[in-house]
């Protein structure tokens, strides 16, 4: 089976459109501005047609009054994002104002407007079961989730989170975009020593019928035994080799597109990591995949993806489709 390292080989000189169509989803969140002209400035920079879509969360507002006037200063809002968009040449095909339980909606309205960019404000946190961790956890396009502090809408420093059990899609998406940018571009490996390293072994009926044998210790069938500090060791080794294998693979890609670039490994749990090293080093952009994992996993713990999302103190770009 080809390994990662060459699967990314074979598809490196693929360019990928960035954008066609973003849907812009304003709320009343507390970085919705900023996810605003972050939209008008990606639709002008990759000449991509904007659709905006204001949204009176009736899960949250529930009186005629307060519905009415987050109506009419919806609509003034979208009026504004119009004409600013109109004024720098950015095409608005469609905005209108949402009034109801609004993930299914949203998703809907991408759909229906065939958007290949959901652009949504998120808070320092989004939290477990909130509108923005359902779209994450829903949406088929790309999604992006603005934080952040950076007033230009420009992403000068990109870090984009490698494995190689990951489609390569996330990472040639990023390089496209740093491309776009002129950004520097980070990829990050991280070693998962707790929950990625096999530290026990079972035993089998071979070495328990050995049991009692001068030269073998006493071992019980099925019994979970550490293995010895030395395979721990080699195994851990073998796990930085492969992400040196991927992550210096991706620096050479970028290095020949012109990009700045460099690649780091980290250890931990890899959520934890990332959003501790992205804050760390003053990060404007996480690309990633979404990571999918088993419907009851996800259902307990969410996966990487979605925690990075959730907990990132930077923009977080998931990817769910590169062309």
């Amino acid at each position: 089976m080809m390994n990662y390292a060459s699967r990314l080989n074979n598809v490196k000189e693929k360019k990928m459109k960035i954008t066609k169509k973003i849907q812009l989803v304003i709320d009343r969140s507390e970085n919705s501005n900023k996810a605003t002209d972050q939209a008008v400035m990606m639709a002008r920079k990759f000449e991509a047609d904007l659709a905006s879509l204001y949204v009176v969360n009736t899960h949250m507002y529930q009186t005629p009054k307060v519905i009415g006037a987050m109506l009419r200063t919806g609509k003034k809002h979208l009026k504004t994002v119009k004409d600013n968009a109109i004024n720098i040449g950015v095409n608005i095909s469609s905005s209108r104002v949402l009034v109801g339980g609004p993930t299914n909606d949203i998703l809907k309205e991408v759909k229906f407007n065939r958007s290949d960019l959901l652009i949504i404000g998120a808070g320092p946190n989004s939290p477990k079961g909130s509108v923005t961790d359902k779209l994450i956890r829903k949406a088929k396009c790309n999604m992006l989730l603005v934080r952040g502090d950076h007033n230009d809408a420009d992403f000068n420093k990109i870090l984009v989170p490698i494995s190689y059990h990951e489609p390569e899609k996330a990472p040639l998406f990023a390089i496209n975009l740093a491309r776009q940018y002129n950004a520097q571009l980070i990829a990050c490996h991280v070693i998962d020593v707790e929950s990625g390293l096999a530290k026990e072994r079972i035993v089998y009926l071979p070495e328990a019928s050995k049991r009692g044998m001068a030269h073998m210790p006493d071992s019980v069938l099925g019994e979970k035994v550490p293995l010895p500090p030395a395979l721990v060791e080699k195994l851990k080794n073998n796990m930085t080799e492969k992400g040196y294998e991927i992550s210096s693979t991706i620096e050479k890609i970028a290095k020949k597109a012109g990009i700045e670039t460099e690649s780091v490994i980290l250890s931990g749990r890899p959520s934890n990591e990332i959003t501790k090293y992205a804050t760390e080093g003053n990060f404007d952009l996480i690309v990633m995949n979404h990571t999918n994992r088993g419907r009851l996993s996800r259902l307990l713990t969410g996966s990487v993806s979605e925690k990075i999302a959730r907990n990132a103190s930077c923009s977080v770009m998931i990817v769910n489709n590169a062309s």
